[in-house]
């Protein structure tokens, strides 16, 4: 029986291939028996053993209607000059029957020569699987070389018959294989072992990264790929225990970091990258050797996890030693390079990139804390009261939020069990618990007693007092547009630090007009009476037991204040309530109101326990997320115009643990004291001689209550008691707790939104040259514009790609990433370097390539300029 491999191969030849006549020697008669059971279509069998050559040339000539035709000659083809079908081989098709022929065929193969290395191969091109991937790739013209490559490109499954795509498989292979075994193990290197293809693979490494080893190895191999990308990298001189790692021919070890960085950068792969990586710096002593050198040295070297670990602890005990003389721009410009970077890029969402990027957040606002303590050197002092506010409102408050930053962030760090930040938590405690909250407690301290104090006159000039809200800010908007709507947002304590940081990502938003201000809240600062001073009324007041009243109605629950709203055609809503509506079934609701009162408590909820206290700033995270959730909703969803965001009080919090220092502890409870918490005391007949450890009022004073009621709040930032938590507290006099904030957003139409329309920065190329000489290259760029709320910091990746007219895009060197973020208005400020490296290889100096730019989120082309490479000069040496 004929074997169907003959026959498959026939039929393609005769059909696909349109083959008119084929001449098939067959001089060892191995399948004349078999010929009776070949059927071809349309293909008369001619047999030279049956009929004589000139007959068959003159058959095949004659004929009326060109036929197709296979010759079959059971003998050696003759000698040409004794060949009557010369013509007709010149033209026709020969077909062998042996393996190695027709496979040789089989591949489109021009080459008669390839016909002993495909022998040689014949482990590979037994499996039929194998062989059909493999013609995917072959041309017509291959070499030895270009089918190995292309047969090792099958065996590891690679996406192109290429150095880099197929090295990527097999450490994909590795890394899924790895338990710590020889990467010998691995079954695809079995694979291309038992394939007798190991000699090959060898030698493709060769000649791309001129690895060569006595007894090489795939681990070896790694280990000398990275050393090289780190020794690239580094601005100064590898540790002289990794030298010998270093690849030695330059001009091809480029080629180690432009394949480094595009493995680690591979949708697929970046896992495996990551996973040998860490094995490999664990076999290479990385931290060991590594661990002396300065940040700036290692700014660019992103080979290796444990250099960011390296650099956090530089950055670290550079704050803590240098303090306010820290290099605050040189600081931001290397976090900002590290978070470009692979192992700290917010793209990747891991436990340890969360961690190195949180680490970086934090000791970056520790920086800030530090630069903000050096502008104060001579102590918190203000000239009145109002400029006290005046100075927190503008720039004091920073501390606080940078404060709330460094923790937000050295929590997570905390997360991933590190305690890099430790020392600098202590740092961080002994400016903002040792130095601010004291200074500024003495300094406004003194503006509460007295005839002239606070205490006797509660007002702020330039500030409306809380109880003031609704008739300054609620009814004006009512009644100049007898069809407005407004939406007030009462977030229970939350404080202005907090504000600011909502109002600059609201003004981050198209359509948006996010206005910050404060209002003078009411003494003491506590939730009862304060949410009763945000609502309508004539007068508030106060029942025997404490309870707040609001025109002699009761306010204390949600019901109780909607009742209050409605007689000013007003609604109260839960803030969980109203997000909890869809579009429609919230315009309903908001319909028949002009005024809609949302509630929404995040931070008091969880600050005001002893058991979650810990979690304050991430509650101010949550609320400050789900407050602007809330007014996008509010605008975009249900048609408000106006939206008011504002607070009951705000809070004092500490993170670390209060001593007896902390404590104003009262030697018993005051007689007539009806309500008793840390920060407060309330009756309607407290002492009010002066007291050593507190300050004493009166609410009728402080938020106009009738009557009012007597009480005391401890001086500074002390509590009386610590029972029910001590670290998250407010009911007192502190400018966190008093000074509660105002943001008014407004939607903008026409040309105002027009105005309020985000944009990404410009960034433009420096320089006129526009020819790459060397493997390494420089580029220097300069973003045309500070980041503004309305202009916002992009990302680029940045590359050198081809550029023909065909249409390739295909890289040529690594790919970085700048972040082009800076808010300064000097334009040295602005400037950026992208370090690239070009693949080893010859470019022809008179071709086109482009130097692209692609933004990182959009994944949009952004520029593209033409380059030329001539790299003759720099490859002689």
């Amino acid at each position: 029986m004929m074997s169907p491999r003959i026959a498959e191969n026939l039929a393609r030849i005769f059909g696909p291939e349109q083959a008119r006549v084929v001449l098939w020697h067959d001089a060892a008669r191995e399948f004349e028996a078999d010929l009776a059971s070949l059927v071809l279509d349309g293909v008369e069998l001619l047999r030279l053993d049956q009929m004589g050559a000139l007959e068959a040339k003159i058959h095949i000539e004659s004929a009326d209607i060109p036929g197709r035709y296979l010759i079959y000659a059971p003998f050696e083809a003759p000698e040409p000059e004794k060949d009557w079908l010369l013509d007709i081989r010149l033209y026709g098709r020969i077909f062998s029957a042996d393996t190695v022929s027709i496979l040789l065929d089989e591949l489109g193969l021009a080459s008669q020569g390839m016909h002993g290395h495909l022998a040689a191969r014949m482990k590979f091109l037994r499996a039929r699987e194998r062989v059909e991937r493999l013609k995917k790739w072959v041309a017509q013209q291959d070499t030895e070389v270009d089918l190995d490559l292309k047969m090792l490109a099958v065996v590891t499954r690679a996406e192109q018959p290429e150095a880099f795509a197929l090295l990527t498989r097999l450490f994909v292979s590795a890394a899924q294989d790895d338990g710590g075994s020889p990467f010998q193990s691995v079954k695809v290197w079995q694979d291309i072992e038992a394939l007798e293809l190991e000699d090959a693979f060898w030698a493709l490494m060769a000649r791309t990264f001129g690895y060569v080893q006595p007894h090489p190895g795939l681990m070896d191999l790694l280990l000398r790929l990275l050393v090289t990308d780190l020794s690239l990298a580094l601005h100064g001189a590898l540790p002289e225990a990794l030298k010998h790692f270093v690849l030695p021919l330059r001009g091809l070890a480029v080629n180690a970091s432009v394949f480094i960085a595009q493995w680690r950068n591979h949708l697929v792969a970046s896992s495996a990258h990551d996973t040998l990586v860490r094995r490999a710096a664990s076999e290479l002593k990385v931290a060991d050797h590594l661990g002396g050198l300065a940040p700036e040295l290692l700014v660019d070297a992103m080979t290796f996890e444990e250099v960011e670990k390296i650099i956090l602890r530089e950055w670290r005990d550079r704050v803590l030693k240098e303090g306010a003389d820290i290099r605050l721009a040189e600081l931001r410009e290397a976090v900002q390079r590290r978070r470009d970077g692979h192992w700290a890029s917010p793209a990747r969402q891991t436990e340890h990139a969360n961690a190195f990027r949180a680490g970086y957040n934090a000791i970056e606002a520790a920086a800030e804390m530090a630069v903000l303590k050096g502008k104060f050197v001579g102590g918190l002092q203000f000239p009145s009261a109002v400029e006290g506010a005046n100075a927190y409102l503008s720039q004091l408050y920073r501390f606080d939020q940078l404060y709330r930053l460094f923790h937000e962030a050295a929590d997570e760090v905390e997360l991933a069990n590190w305690d890099v930040l430790k020392a600098l938590r202590a740092g961080i405690e002994e400016i903002y618990n040792g130095w601010f909250v004291p200074m500024l407690a003495t300094a406004w301290g003194g503006f509460m007693e007295g005839s002239g104090g606070l205490l006797a006159n509660w007002q702020l000039y330039g500030l409306d007092n809380q109880y003031r809200f609704f008739e300054n800010h609620v009814r004006p908007v009512l009644e100049n547009a007898p069809r407005a709507r407004v939406f007030v947002l009462i977030s229970d304590a939350f404080r202005y630090e907090a504000a600011a940081e909502l109002a600059e990502e609201l003004n981050g938003k198209y359509r948006f007009k996010a206005s910050l201000g404060a209002m003078l809240g009411v003494l003491p600062s506590y939730t009862a009476l304060g949410m009763a001073a945000l609502l309508p009324h004539e007068r508030l007041g106060y029942k025997g037991g404490g309870e707040v009243m609001v025109d002699g109605k009761s306010c204390a629950g949600l019901e109780q204040r909607g009742k209050i709203l409605a007689e000013h055609s007003g609604v109260a809503i839960r803030a969980e309530d109203l997000l909890a509506m869809n579009k429609d079934a919230g315009r309903e609701f908001v319909k028949p109101w002009r005024v809609v009162y949302v509630y929404h408590n995040q931070v008091d909820a969880v600050g005001d326990s002893a058991s979650t206290e810990s979690q304050t700033f991430a509650a101010v995270r949550t609320a400050i997320r789900e407050l602007a959730a809330m007014v996008r909703f509010i605008i975009n969803g249900l048609n408000g115009n106006t939206v008011l965001i504002t607070a009951d009080h705000g809070f004092l919090y500490q993170d670390s643990m209060l001593d007896a220092f902390d404590k104003s502890a009262l030697d018993e409870k005051p007689a007539g004291a009806v309500i008793a918490k840390k920060r407060y005391l309330i009756g309607p007949a407290l002492n009010k001689g002066e007291q050593p450890k507190a300050w004493c009022g009166n609410t009728a004073r402080t938020a106009r209550t009738d009557p009012g009621m007597d009480f005391w709040v401890p001086k500074g930032a002390n509590r009386f008691h610590f029972t029910g938590g001590a670290r998250f507290t407010h009911g007192g006099a502190m400018p966190q707790e008093i000074l509660v904030p105002l943001v008014t957003v407004k939607e903008l139409e026409g040309k105002a939104a027009e105005s309020t329309a985000m944009r990404k920065v410009d960034v433009s190329l420096l320089g006129s040259s526009r020819k790459i000489v060397n493997n390494m290259q420089r580029f220097e760029f300069i973003q045309n514009e500070a980041v503004s709320e309305r202009v916002q910091a992009r990302t680029l990746l940045i590359s050198i790609r081809e550029s023909s007219a065909g249409g390739s895009n295909e890289l040529v060197s690594n790919e970085a990433a700048l972040t082009f973020a800076s808010d300064s208005d000097r334009m040295d400020e602005r400037k950026q370097t992208a370090r690239l490296v070009l693949k080893a290889g010859n470019y022809d100096k008179t071709r086109p390539y482009a130097l692209v730019l692609i933004d990182a989120e959009s994944k949009a082309e952004v520029s593209r300029i033409t380059f030329n490479i001539d790299l003759t000069f720099s490859n002689d040496f």
